[in-house]
């Protein structure tokens, strides 16, 4: 090979290279918008549910459980994360006989482990879940889908209405997309389950595909006229 053939062929692979790793630096941290310990915690954060194992998480299951105790029937129940855990369901529906059974940072495998004592042991007319988020970090959306659909199977309740996850502010476009499939693939479970599947995604997004501001503070969890929209969307179903 000539001087200049091989200085031309250098010149290609540099030029390769180069485009490689702006490609990469794009779709890997711009794109997703993340920073490198995003994926340093990937690499060493444990599959496990810490939350799970915290003073408070414990003592809420327990509350729930001695608060049952003194239960029956019970028309209405909300269980799932810190989503439902700050929805004033008893405020919202003043009328109804309701309960809320919302732990903040649960998942669906603290779900399905608290079900006997915060669910099961009381009778429930309506039962709506909302359940997953919070398994990203860790699942893959397989295992979330698989988790929510044995709490499908295992809960008691004569109607089970599961909710659809919410989606998160625009710029986490990897989380979007994964809320995404998520949904889709939990309302075909609804389906065969024979269970109602409830769509609140698509209420809550706006023109850019991500939550709306004016539903949230920061980009995750609900604010005051999000909760309110909430009420609306499944108004129908309490009554």
């Amino acid at each position: 090979m000539s001087k200049s053939n091989y200085k031309y062929l250098t010149n290609i692979l540099s030029g390769v290279g180069v485009a490689l790793i702006i490609f990469n630096i794009y779709y890997f941290f711009i794109w997703r918008n993340v920073g490198i310990s995003y994926y340093i915690e990937k690499i060493i954060y444990l599959p496990k549910d810490t939350a799970l194992m915290s003073r408070d998480y414990i003592d809420q299951v327990e509350q729930y459980a001695n608060l049952n105790k003194a239960l029956n029937t019970i028309d209405i129940v909300f269980l799932g994360d810190s989503h439902t855990k700050s929805f004033n369901v008893h405020e919202y529906f003043p009328s109804h006989n309701v309960l809320n059974r919302g732990i903040c940072s649960d998942t669906t495998v603290g779900l399905l482990k608290r079900l006997e004592k915060n669910v099961n042991n009381i009778e429930i007319n309506k039962l709506f879940i909302l359940i997953g988020y919070n398994d990203l970090p860790y699942r893959s959306n397989e295992e979330i889908l698989a988790n929510i659909e044995m709490v499908v199977n295992e809960v008691r309740a004569r109607n089970i209405y599961v909710q659809s996850l919410l989606p998160v502010e625009a710029k986490r476009k990897d989380i979007n997309h994964r809320i995404k499939d998520i949904n889709n693939r939990l309302k075909k479970i609804c389906e065969s389950k024979k269970v109602e599947y409830v769509d609140l995604h698509s209420h809550f997004i706006d023109a850019s595909g991500g939550l709306s501001n004016s539903y949230s503070l920061d980009g995750i969890h609900l604010n005051g006229d999000g909760y309110r929209l909430w009420k609306e969307l499944i108004e129908k179903r309490i009554k």
